[in-house]
């Protein structure tokens, strides 16, 4: 049986790992076992010693196998690949994906740390990162030590940290065209994936998912282990799912918040994004908890992919639909600009919970994080505390508050029924008018623009167009067909420069308004098509209000 090891850099977990017992699919050339003690699926960052796993799509257009030489002669042990190659030596290991090979023995060399702890992923199209945060917050209230990974950054049970710190993002998830900012990687908007059947077919996905490279994600997991965490909350995206970033990771509880497609996708597209995510359900342990959205027919689905896991359904206001089979439920007792007033059923009392969120969206988070803790007995005052313990999220409906008079948020909704919850969200809030600054993202279809447009004229009663991300697209003809999904133009006005059409919308709002800056959310960039600029729709709302709000007068009684 042939070893290999590496001696330059100690390895967290398990001295070596048996590729017979991990990959048992795979075929041997050469050997009947080989054992490894690292691994690498990028032929220039390769440490000699290491196991060379020659991945596809690591990158826009990068095949591993390609450099198959490159990476012997920088001291590979031997390689994993998905053909057998001539330039590979004598000893090979073929499989039949070399990106899954790669995350399960990135996980293995971590000594296995989902295994280790309780592991709860959280996928859907929206509200991932907020029902997140809600399923760490009431596990911390149950008194257990919790990690956190996704879109917000990694956290330890102790300490934050930014992505970047200790974790890559997978650089596939930047087109090779666009820019960085400060060494952060900008998203796009398309990432290649796999279908079902092991094709390759495009994969749209909005900006900012969270997009995990296997080695990363194990070493962080293992590091959870390593300073007490009892569970981890894991933001698992379909895109990472289609990549096999999560392959190897045993989850003991699954959620999904929806299934739905940001308007305009394509059907295949749609499809491809469902299969992903039942692999989340496919990878619960034996006796797991899979907790699925009543309210979208097609999350359903996927609580019945395994067959061992048990099902727990959660609905909004279900008494208006009886036909409905949930475990939990909840309805929103009152909405205004300090948070989402709620009742949950099911836990054998009514639980009240005042959300410090807004909004109908989040309530539904709340719902789905409560729904996982009711199927782990969790008692009802912790799952309580632990939802009305989490703070509003920066760019998600976040207020902006220097003393005026009217209501402003900024959100980073840039989908059709993402803007469609915000506006809804930012009427109830206020009993005045409804101020949109409202922009599509270059590179998105003319009918999403329209019915961004439709959505924006229907919920909004004042809607200013300007731009987001432009890019290397005509901004004249963003806006142009922006303003052409509208049926009532002169409810519209047009500000290309981003920061004059907030500073109007402002400039509009009377006492008791409210304005909704969406589309970037608290992005802190611009990107225009030959240059990237620094903009933060939160601080230029913030410096507007600093210098045209009269202060606050403060009454004073007399003795």
């Amino acid at each position: 049986m042939a070893r290999w090891f590496v001696d330059r850099l100690p390895q967290r977990g398990i001295p070596s790992v048996s590729l017979r017992q991990l990959l048992p699919e795979a075929q041997f050339v050469g050997c009947a076992d080989w054992e490894v003690s690292g691994c690498c699926d990028d032929h220039r960052r390769l440490d000699p010693g290491q196991v060379f796993v020659a991945v596809r799509d690591v990158r826009p257009g990068y095949d591993g196998q390609a450099f198959v030489r490159e990476a012997l002669d920088r001291g590979a042990a031997g390689v994993v690949l998905e053909q057998t190659c001539p330039d590979a030596g004598r000893l090979q290991v073929v499989v039949p994906d070399a990106s899954s090979a790669h995350a399960r023995i990135c996980q293995a060399l971590a000594g296995d740390p989902s295994r280790r702890m309780l592991t709860a992923g959280i996928t859907g199209s929206f509200g991932r990162t907020i029902t997140a945060l809600f399923v760490r917050s009431i596990l911390e209230a149950d008194g257990r030590r919790t990690g956190s990974l996704g879109a917000t950054g990694y956290y330890d049970g102790s300490t934050p940290r930014p992505l970047g710190a200790g974790l890559t993002p997978r650089p596939w998830a930047r087109p090779a065209t666009q820019p960085e900012v400060a060494g952060l990687r900008i998203g796009g908007h398309s990432a290649g994936t796999l279908s079902a059947a092991g094709n390759r077919v495009a994969l749209d996905r909005p900006p900012g998912t969270f997009l995990p490279d296997a080695k990363s994600l194990a070493s962080l997991l293992g590091e959870m282990v390593d300073v007490g965490c009892q569970a981890a909350a894991l933001e698992v995206s379909a895109a990472a799912l289609a990549h096999r970033a999560f392959d190897g990771v045993a989850f003991h509880a699954a959620v999904v918040t929806d299934v739905a497609a940001p308007f305009g996708f394509p059907e295949d597209v749609v499809l491809a994004r469902r299969r992903a995510k039942a692999r989340l359900f496919r990878q619960l342990a034996p006796g797991g908890i899979a907790v699925v959205n009543a309210d979208d027919p097609n999350a359903e689905i996927l609580g019945a992919v395994s067959l061992d896991a048990r099902r727990v359904a959660f609905a909004m206001e279900p008494f208006r639909r009886p036909q409905l089979d949930v475990d939990v439920s909840a309805r929103i007792v009152h909405l205004d600009g300090a948070g989402t007033r709620m009742v949950l059923h099911g836990f054998g009392r009514e639980l009240a919970v005042g959300l410090r969120l807004v909004g109908p969206r989040a309530a539904s988070c709340a719902l789905a994080a409560a729904a996982l803790a009711w199927a782990m007995d969790i008692r009802p005052d912790a799952i309580v505390e632990g939802l009305e313990r989490v703070s509003p999220l920066a760019g998600h409906l976040e207020a902006i508050d220097e003393g005026q008079d009217f209501d402003v948020r900024v959100d980073a909704a840039s989908a059709p029924t993402m803007l469609g919850e915000a506006l809804t969200a930012t009427r109830a809030v206020g009993a005045g008018r409804v101020h949109c600054v409202l922009g599509a993202e270059g590179g998105s279809g003319r009918d999403e623009r329209r019915r961004l447009a439709e959505i924006a004229e229907a919920l909004a009663d004042r809607v200013i167009l300007t731009l987001n991300n432009p890019r290397s697209e005509d901004p004249h003809a963003i806006l142009d067909e922006l303003l052409a999904g509208f049926r009532w133009p002169g409810k519209v006005r047009i500000e290309p420069d981003r920061r004059r059409a907030i500073e109007v919308a402002l400039a509009d709002a009377r006492p008791g308004d409210s304005v909704l800056i969406a589309g970037k959310g608290r992005q802190s960039y611009q990107i225009l098509a030959d240059r990237v600029v620094p903009f933060d729709d939160a601080e230029v709302a913030r410096e507007w209000l600093r210098h045209h709000t009269a202060p606050r007068r403060v009454t004073q009684r007399s003795a």
